[in-house]
This record gives structure tokens, sequence and C-alpha cells, in this order.
């Protein structure tokens, strides 16, 4: 009985043995016929990697051909296979095992082979080659030993079992540091301690270990936290890494050192030399507000972007036209096929995709041009410093082709190198970028107050109107007489009978302060807003601010506002607002409301006069103080549809788009904004104007230009947060020639006291280079002049990668490597006469309740992109915050009462005594003192 249990226990189990042998043998013969393919794919990935080969940026030209911005080859190092032992990589994650320490060894001293080596490495590592090995690899610190040697030796006591520990996470962490690697080689080999981490724990594991390296000052901060958000990237695209994307460990490595790494390349595997193509300026800061600059792509580009074929190593554009035309001008990348050992060594290349550089831009600006444009900023902040204006530190200058809205020069200053950006920005270079203002496009995201170049937007608007012929002579006797109160010119005795030209000849401001008030400021507004003031011109570059027209319903909305959230009559309304906010009820939060707007509506009432626009600030607006805000380059456009017969352009930078075998993808034509409404006989009247401002005798601008040009200069005010006047910005308009015009140019000179003075002569020094230029064909509006100048750009585009044999032009003196190639295919300062030097002092502050308080005449507004993305903030010198302060009425039907005082005729002359009168209660608007406008040193 017992024998025939044994029997058929045995048949049950040599079933059992049977059934699961037949089950292998169906899964192996699943897996060798049905799935063949996939686990041949699986093994030849074990021995074959692709790397990419980036492909160059397209290439910037100016309209004449001339290269501004190219490419340049330098040699990189980089990690390969991350998801292999013994290579770099683990020199940042774990440090364990002796072929971390070998290569370490290899690596740093290799690197520090020469001079340029030890620098280089000393400023990504922040140690020498010797205290890298010493400290880093070997970490010899007894105490660090002691502390955690004996942490770890517990860990493995209570662990150790017949096979091995498998230490997580900080535990595997813990034994790196604890140990040297020759002990922590040890217990691997005697099977005690697998390190069984996976890779997103080992991310974590770099953040503690960079935590610790960073406290003992081992690594330089950027450097390893640059390696650590690589792989969090790669991790965050899809879930693991994708160990054949190379992260970047070194730039610019020097040839000495590229050819001892390449010598030794075999004895370590994963260490990769590569030749990339970054960003080159070969006339460094020229241009650079437009151009901007490129960065390594930041996260959430690389997020946005990471589909279109970009990496994390990439270049982005983070400024200017390198953002605005990314998707032009990077290109597609190759990639490169390789056979590898089993210790990821190379062994023969198998393929190669090439890159395909990107398209190039060909510009509207004429580089001789922009040179001497920014040559004559440079010149005229040098000049307004040595006449005692130490603030003058900064301008900006536009010029304009009338005929199509062509940028031909824009330049600001102070500016930057866009070269510092590819090469690694210190925090001490960016610092010093912040503190100078250079990085701020103050062209297009900087706005000022016009002066008296908005004198034109006034007479157009009085034109328009019918106020009053322009033939009809108004005596001028210095002053005009509002109410009780005097607005005095610039020149105190006055200019005599003056009409509209000989209005705008003088800047008379008596003239204007008179016809302007009659027109009224919903007319100066709509006008201003006709020749694109307070808007956006549209121009493809990022950053640009729209400026500001003041209106009624601006200042009532404005001042409404600041008296809720500042004044002690609002604090019930404040309350009751945050009530509404937190009410959960409907119903209740319209009671709230209703109580609320009854309250806010008794309040409001007495403070009429503060909400309510007043014919002062109509006044002050038709010279161009007061609240007008706008940027130079809507300046150069509105001047540019003086000039053209009232047709208002879009401005643009790009001629064409042209692809490396040097055919144009797209063409820019003019885009027309609108059609000035103001009829060519008034804008005729205007222009002779202008006209007469350029030409001796009587011209505020007659000793600037030797050439027939029409002009107008300004001069703003600048207040401090107290409403102190702190000094004037220099502006001027013009466009030439006169008969027929070709070219606006408008110029800013922060703090450069006088329009004709200071800014004036920019303005001339820009026109005398474009004159000057006997190959520019200035007849043919907006057109290329050369029939074969597409030929000519190809000639000079960017790389034409065909094969791995070769190198681009220029990289024939680096040794050649077994990596993909590349292969190119077959002043004198004018006298000064006559302008408006500024003189308002406390009539700005005192002008308008709360509408400029603490506002800057000059302001920037964030960048994009930029990057180091965000745009920066100009220096504390060119902010000018105005301060509210009220003029009183007599009643609350009439005006205030305004006494104005002169201001100095010249610099040798005293100015007059101000007298403050007493200030009225909280409810009644103070008494205004208004100052007269600018004047020139005469």
């Amino acid at each position: 009985m017992k024998r025939k249990l044994i029997e058929y226990k045995m048949k049950y189990l040599m079933g059992a043995i049977f059934l699961v042998l037949l089950i292998l043998l169906a899964k192996l013969s699943f897996m060798q016929l049905v799935q063949t393919e996939q686990y041949r794919t699986l093994a030849r990935n074990n021995y074959i990697r692709i790397v990419p080969v980036f492909a160059p940026r397209g290439e910037i030209f100016d309209r004449n051909g001339e290269k501004i911005v190219t490419n340049k080859p330098i040699y990189t190092v980089s990690i390969n296979d991350l998801s292999l032992e013994g290579t770099t990589y683990h020199l940042y994650l774990d440090r364990i095992g002796p072929e971390t320490v070998r290569m370490a060894d290899q690596l740093s001293w290799i690197l520090a082979g020469d001079e340029e080596s030890v620098q280089y490495f000393q400023q990504i590592s922040g140690k020498t080659p010797e205290q890298f090995d010493k400290d880093v690899v070997r970490d010899t610190d007894e105490a660090t030993y002691t502390a955690k040697k004996e942490a770890i030796e517990e860990i493995i006591k209570d662990r150790v079992s017949s096979n091995k520990v498998k230490l997580e996470n900080g535990e595997a962490l813990e034994i790196a540091v604890a140990y040297n690697p020759s002990t922590v080689a040890t217990l691997r080999q005697q099977n005690l301690v697998s390190f069984g981490v996976r890779l997103e724990e080992k991310t974590d594991m770099l953040s503690e270990l960079v935590a610790m390296l960073h406290k003992e000052a081992v690594f330089e901060e950027k450097t390893v936290y640059q390696v650590e958000s690589n792989v969090r990237a790669a991790i965050r695209e899809k879930k693991y890494y994708r160990p054949y994307e190379p992260v970047l460990v070194a730039e610019n490595v020097p040839v000495q050192t590229v050819v001892t790494l390449r010598e030794r390349q075999m004895e370590m595997p994963g260490v990769v030399v590569d030749i990339q193509p970054v960003r080159d300026y070969p006339y460094q800061g020229l241009l650079s507000h437009a151009l901007g600059y490129v960065q390594n792509i930041k996260k959430e580009q690389y997020e946005e972007h990471k589909d279109k074929g970009y990496f994390m190593n990439d270049l982005y554009g983070q400024n200017g036209l390198e953002l605005m035309y990314e998707s032009y001008l990077r290109g597609e990348h190759g990639a490169r096929q390789m056979e590898v050992d089993a210790s990821s060594r190379p062994v023969r290349d198998l393929g190669l995709k090439q890159p395909v550089p990107g398209n190039d831009l060909v510009l509207t600006v004429d580089l001789d041009l922009q040179m001497a444009a920014e040559k004559a900023l440079a010149d005229g902040v040098a000049r307004a410093q040595s006449a005692g204006y130490s603030r003058s530190k900064a301008g900006a200058a536009v010029v304009m082709d009338v005929r199509s809205g062509a940028v031909r020069a824009m330049a600001s200053y102070p500016t930057y190198n866009p070269g510092v950006f590819t090469e690694g920005l210190s925090s001490a270079q960016w610092q010093q970028l912040q503190d100078s203002g250079a990085l701020l496009n103050r062209t297009i995201s900087a706005i000022y107050p016009p002066g008296s170049t908005f004198k034109m937007v006034t007479a157009a608007a009085i034109l328009e109107n019918e106020i009053v012929d322009p033939e009809h002579k108004m005596p001028d006797p210095g002053y005009y007489r509002l109410g009780q109160g005097i607005f005095r010119d610039w020149k105190l005795d006055g200019h005599g009978m003056v009409d509209m030209r000989k209005a705008l000849e003088v800047s008379c401001d008596t003239y204007f302060y008179q016809y302007g008030r009659m027109a009224g400021v919903d007319a100066i507004a709509s006008m201003a807003r006709e020749f694109g003031l307070g808007e956006k011109t549209g121009i493809k570059l990022p950053g640009e601010m729209s400026g500001l027209v003041p209106t009624p319903e601006w200042k009532y909305e404005l001042v409404k506002s600041m008296l809720i959230a500042g004044y002690d009559d609002f604090a019930q309304v404040r309350k009751l607002n945050e009530q509404i906010e937190k009410a959960t009820s409907e119903s209740r939060k319209q009671q709230l409301q209703k109580l609320r707007d009854e309250e806010l509506n008794k309040q409001l009432k007495k403070y009429e006069w503060k909400l309510n626009w007043q014919q002062y600030e109509t006044v002050n607006m038709s010279i161009g103080q007061g609240d007008n805000t706008y940027t130079i380059m809507q300046l150069a456009a509105y001047v540019a549809a003086i000039a053209n017969n009232g047709t208002l352009y879009r401005p643009y930078m790009v001629e064409r788009i042209v692809s490396p075998d040097g055919k144009v993808i797209e063409d820019f034509k003019p885009e027309v904004n609108r059609k000035v409404n103001v009829s060519p006989e008034n804008l005729q009247i205007i222009r002779e104007g202008m006209h007469m401002v350029a030409t001796p005798p009587n011209g505020t601008a007659s000793a600037v230009f030797g050439l027939d040009a029409a002009a107008k200069t300004g001069t703003a005010e600048v207040l401090d947060a107290d409403g102190n006047k702190i000094g004037n910005h220099a502006l001027f308009v013009a466009y030439a020639p006169y008969e027929k015009p070709e070219i606006a140019v408008a110029v800013v000179l922060e703090y450069g006291n006088s329009g004709s003075g200071f800014a004036g002569p920019i303005a001339r020094e820009i026109l005398d280079a474009y004159f000057a230029d006997p190959e520019t064909d200035k007849n043919e509006a907006g057109q290329e002049q050369a029939a074969g100048h597409d030929q000519a750009v190809s000639d000079v585009l960017g790389y034409q990668l065909v094969n791995a044999g070769g190198m681009p032009e220029g990289w024939d003196a680096l040794p050649a490597l077994s990596w993909p190639g590349w292969e190119q295919q077959p002043d004198d300062s004018a006298a000064v006469q006559g302008d408006e030097q500024s003189q308002r002092g406390q009539n700005e502050a005192q002008r308008a309740p709360v509408s400029a308080q603490s506002r800057p005449a000059v302001s920037n507004q964030p960048s994009q992109t930029t990057s180091p993305q965000s745009v920066s903030q100009p220096p504390p010198a060119a902010t000018t915050p105005q301060v509210e302060q009220q003029p009183p009425p007599q009643d609350e039907t009439q005006p205030p009462p305004v006494e104005q005082q002169p201001p100095p005729q010249d610099e040798t002359q005293p100015p007059p005594v101000e007298q403050q009168p007493p200030p009225q209660d909280e409810t009644q608007p103070p008494p205004v003192e208004q100052q007269p406008p600018p004047q020139d040193e005469t």
C-alpha cells in the first residue's frame, strides 16, 4: 500500500516536471520563432550607439551681404553612455568602483596637460587636478570616514544574509562617501553589497551628493547642477533616461587636450570628444539688442519643443532676432550610428545622417550705417558727460526708410557682446550687465516723454480741426494766460508775430498752448494715435512697449484706483471689497456690492477735481509734456509718416530668409499700418515748418545741419520721486533729404539736457554717414540694389554638410578625429541754437492729480525669453518717477490759478525764484506753480 502511494506521488511529480519542461519549451519556441526580431533588436542595441551631430544655426547678413553673425567650431567633451558603469558620469553619481578612480585620474590629469587646460579644469570643478583627485575621488577626510563608516558597518551587519545586501538610495550613497573606492570594490567582489539603484533613485542620490560636495566647496555649483538638470529633464521626458543622449561636460576644450583624450579613448569608455558649432559675433556688440543671443535651451523651452527634435544640450534663441526667428535659424540635427564593444568603446562607424544648417536671415540694416549710429551715440554720451551732465549714460537711435518702414539702423547704448552668453556667463558678468542696463533695448523697450518733438501732432490736430488759419499770425508775449494762471514760453520775451510754420521753426510754446487747448485733449489724443503713438509699431522683436497717450478716461480710472487704494476716506470701500470676496452666497455678495458702490460714489464726489481732466493738462500735453510717453521706434515711424505724406509703415528688420542652398524661403515686403487721416495740404505745412527748423537763421536746429533736411528738437523734463527736477532728456527727430525724403532719424540721449545741443549732433553724424556712402542705392524705395544679391549671399552661406571626411572652412587646423567632420561646398559739436531747454520745475509734478505718480519717464518691459530670459532693468539714473501734486481751483467750477515762473535764458542767468502757495485740505487740490517749458543754451 505504501509502495503504491509512493509510485502514485512519483507519477504526479514526473507529470509536474514534464509540464514545466513543456511550458519552458513552449516559451523558448515562442521567443525564438515569434519574438525573434524583438530580441535581435535588443541584442543589437547592446552594441550599437546613435550619437547626435549638431547642425549649425543659420547666419545673419546685412542688406549688402556683409556677415554679422556666423558660427565657429569648438571641441566638446560629453558623457555618451550613461547606462554603463565605469564612465565619468559616475564621478557625479556614485563614485564607486576602481574603474571610476582610474578614469578620474586619467581625465583630471589629461585636462591638466597644459596651463590653459588647468585653468579650464579649475573653472568647471573649482579644484586643481590634484585637489580633485584627492578630495573628490578618494575623499580622505578622516572625520567623514569615521562617522559614515560606523553607520554603514551597522547597516551591513544587520542586513548581511547568506547571499548579499541590496542597498538602496541614500545607503549606497553613504557607502560611496564613507569608504574609499578600493574598500567598496572589495565589498562588491565578496558579493556582500549590491548597489541596486534605479535611475530615478540615482538622480535623488545626485541631489544628496551635490549638497554634500557643495558644502565642502568641491564642485562649482553651476557645473554640478547643470548635470543634474540634464538628467532630470530626460527622466521627465520619458520616465527613464535615454542613455544615448549625451550630457555635456565641457566646451571649448583646447586642441592639445583633445588630442590626448583621443589617444587614450580606449581607456575611457563613454567619454566622447566631438565638434559642435556655436555662435560667433565678428563685430561683438554691434546690433546686439536687435540680434539677441543664444544659450542652452531652458527647461520650459525644452518641454515645449522636445517633439521638434531638440536635445537638452541644444542652443536656443533667448532674445531679439535669435528668438523671434528661432524656427528658421535652427538647423536639422544629424546622427552618427556606431558599433561599440562590451565596454562601450567605439569599434567602427555604421552610418551617418548629415545635419542640415539653419536658414539665413538677410536684414534691412546697413552695417556701415549701424556702426556710425552706435559710434555717434557713444560719442554723444561722452560729450554730454564732458559738459558736466554726469547722469547722461544711455541713449537710443533709430534710422528708418520712409518709403518702406525698413529699419536701416537701430542702436541702443550701452551695448553688450552676445558672445558672452555662448561662452558661459559668470554671475559677476550677469550682475554687471544688469547694473549697467546694457541688456535693455532702449529703441523699443523704454518709453520717454517726447517734449517738443510732439508739436507736429498738435499742429496736425489744430489744422485738421480748423482751429486757426495756418497763415494767421498771433503776437507772442512770451506767456499764455489760462484763467488766473500763467504758462510761460521758453523764450521769456516771446517770438514776436508767429504763424504755424514759425511756431514749429522756433518751437513757440505760447502758440501751441493757446491753439492746442482750443483743439482739446480728444483731438490731440486722436491725432497722436493716428500717427501710431501710444501703440506698438508691430516690429517683429520681443519686448516692445506701447507707451501712453493720456486721455480723460485713462486719468479717471488711474486716479480712482489710487484713491481707493491709498486714501483714508476710502477705507470703508476697501473693507467692503474684502467682504465681497469672502461672501459665499450670491445674494449676500450683491447686497455688499450695492453698499460698496454707494459708499464709493459718495467719496468720489469729494475728489471730482482730482478725477476729471483739467484744461491745464491739455496745455501741457500740447507741447509734449505731461504723461505722454513713447518709444524711439514710434517717433521714427511717426516722422517717417510725415515725410512720406501720411503713410504709417510697420517697421521691419528682416528683408528675406534664405535656405542653405541659396533659395529665398520668404521675402518680406513693406506693410502699411494705416494711412494717416491728415490732408496732404496740412502735412505740407508741417513739413515746411520742420524744414525751417533745420534752416538758418532762426531754426532751432539750423546749426546742426549741413544738408537739406527737416527736423524738430525736443527737451523733456525728468523728475525724481519727490517731483524735483533732476535733468532733461534730449530728443531729436529728422528726415532727409527734404524734397525727396529717404530716411527718418529719431534720437534720445538720456539726461542729455538739450535736443539741439546733444541729440542733434548725433542725428547729424548718422545722416552724414548715410549720405556719404556712395555704394548705397538710395533711389529704390526699400528694394535690394543688386540683381545678383541672392547669389552673393549664397556664396557666403553656412556650412554645406556632405560627408564625414572633411571640415568646414576655418576648421582644417583642428586635428582629424574619427567622428564626423564637415565639408564646405564649392565731430565736432555744432553750436547750440534756439532749442527749448527744460525748466518746467514743478509744473510737471503739480500739473495732474496722481496721474503720473511714481511712473518713470523711462521704463522697461520684461522680455519673454529671454532669458537668462528676462529683460534687464535700466540703471537707477534712468528712472524718473513723477509725483502727484494738485493745482487748486478758485471754486469747484473754475480752473485753478496758475503762477508760472520763467526759466533761465541760458546757464549764465540765474533761475527765477519759485513761490509755493500753501496747500489746502485733502479734498481741495493745492495751488499749482507752473514752470515754463525747457529752453536751449542760446
